[in-house]
């Protein structure tokens, strides 16, 4: 009797604890199926130590105290198996604490829609993520939108994007590989005629496409990407033409060349600077060179050659075009081959002359040249120091250029020739005029003394004035002036001072 009822006490036992282990596990979120499974694997097990017992009062309860051994295993290895969770860390760093790593993808596609949504950009996950199975109660858990801020906090969270790649250098990232390839095609457009006819259009360095993860902020729209390739550097320099300035003034100002300035600015012209005009001072270093082989067919000259004859009727030093050259013309077809626009070598395939060249022939003179024959150089025609230029002065025009000395300092002339002009010439004062028959004539003003007269002929360094203040003159200096058929040029050109 007493046995009976010891039995059924048990029986509540069992049945009470049963019903707290299910509870239990069902607040751990656990699956109460996996019970039975745990049970039916660990019973045999508990039977066989509840047999061995010395506990005679462990064995008169028999099979229920194994049930309550067994649930009570059961129990703990469900809890065990309850409290398994991953944490997800990127460098060290804890991203989350998932029961399922389900949970974590879950997480990382609202990260994916947020970014799209936002930003127009697939968000790409870093791939030295780590997993590692740990023990965890439900208070520890990371929630989904903590899962979402902490990847974005602490991975400074990436997106798809594309990088255009040169020789292996990533040189421009965008947003997909549509305008990476449209960059490539604006790039190349300028040096595709529409009426050509191509056998390739590429690029001199390995160009290629490659999806990569960056930062936001490193994404270029699509004309930046252009420009950015093309100059080589995102560095700005810019100049504003003030008054008086030119090409050359500028170049010499920022220690660059006029062929630099040009380059950095290739739709200007250096002779033409307008006042508060914007220049660039950065000479491009273009990442890629754009490769053309253009099939033509095309008429072209043929140069023709120069063949050089001696001649006892020519002074020494002087030459004649007997025979005018002339250009020979051939019709070709081949291909064209040009970098950034510039040919660089051309394949012939087929060409058929439609006219041979002439050669030109020139006359060299061999006769010994009279002192007294214009030798086409001028030396400079006294000592003294510049104080004037050619060019504009006082708003007219300085036809020569003024070289001071003291009165009396000897004049010469700068070539050899025969004076066509020797006296008073009214603001000039006393005037020498040596026509070198040559096509130029040189002025020699402000005389003091003039030493020869009308139809002298004169030698390259004789002596023919000496200087004065004649004229319209502030003081003793030399007016002197190269005129080439009449027209006044820049002795600078000839002589130096």
């Amino acid at each position: 009797m007493e046995i009976k009822r010891n039995t059924e006490k048990i029986k509540d036992y069992v049945k009470n604890l049963e019903q707290k282990i299910k509870d239990r596990l069902k607040n751990q979120n656990f699956d109460i199926s996996k019970i039975k499974a745990l049970e039916t694997i660990n019973r045999s097990e508990f039977v066989q130590k509840i047999k061995q017992s010395k506990h005679r009062k462990a064995i008169t309860y028999g099979g229920a105290g194994a049930l309550v051994l067994t649930l009570i295993f059961s129990f703990n290895l469900a809890l065990n198996a309850s409290m398994l969770a991953y944490e997800i860390s990127v460098d060290d760093k804890v991203i989350a604490i998932v029961r399922d790593e389900e949970q974590f993808v879950k997480a990382v596609e609202l990260l994916k829609e947020e970014v799209w949504n936002e930003y127009n950009q697939e968000f790409a996950l870093p791939e030295n993520i780590n997993h590692e199975m740990i023990k965890a109660k439900n208070s520890k858990l990371t929630k989904p939108e903590v899962i979402v801020k902490n990847l974005k906090e602490q991975l400074d969270f990436k997106v798809k994007a594309v990088a255009i790649v040169v020789n292996g250098q990533e040189v421009a990232i965008v947003n997909n590989e549509r305008i990476a390839e449209a960059v490539l095609d604006e790039i190349k457009a300028p040096y595709i005629k529409e009426d050509g006819v191509y056998k390739s259009v590429n690029f001199t360095q390995s160009v290629d496409i490659k999806e990569v993860a960056v930062d936001i902020a490193s994404i270029r729209d699509k004309g930046d990407a252009i420009s950015f390739i093309l100059n080589g550097t995102d560095e700005e320099q810019v100049h504003e033409v003030q008054s008086g300035e030119n090409s050359w003034v500028i170049a010499k100002k920022y220690n660059i060349s006029v062929d630099d300035i040009l380059k950095a600015n290739p739709n200007i012209r250096a002779d033409k600077l307008q006042i508060g005009q914007e220049i660039s001072l950065v000479v491009p270093k273009p990442y890629i060179t754009v490769l053309t082989k253009e099939y033509v067919e095309l008429v072209e000259t043929i140069p023709f050659e120069t063949e050089t004859v001696k001649s006892e009727s020519l002074y020494k030093g002087d030459k004649k075009i007997t025979v005018q050259g002339v250009e020979g013309k051939r019709e070709v077809k081949g291909y064209i081959v040009r970098e950034n626009g510039v040919e660089i070598n051309r394949e012939v395939l087929q060409q058929n002359i439609l006219s041979q060249p002439k050669t030109r022939v020139v006359a060299e003179g061999t006769k010994p040249r009279p002192a007294t024959v214009a030798s086409g150089s001028f030396a400079n025609p006294t000592r003294g120091r510049l104080t004037s230029r050619f060019g504009m002065r006082y708003g007219s025009q300085h036809t020569g250029i003024d070289i001071a000395a003291p009165s009396g300092t000897s004049i010469s002339a700068a070539d050899a020739g025969r004076v066509s002009f020797a006296g008073w010439s009214g603001s000039y004062g006393n005037l020498i005029i040596v026509d070198h028959e040559n096509g130029y004539q040189t002025y020699y003003a402000h005389c003091n003394s003039l030493l020869v007269g009308v139809g002298t002929r004169v030698f390259k360094g004789q002596q023919i004035a000496t200087i004065g203040s004649t004229g319209r003159s502030t003081g003793p200096h030399l007016h002197f002036e190269v005129r080439r058929n009449g027209v006044p040029i820049n002795p600078s050109q000839f002589v130096r001072y």
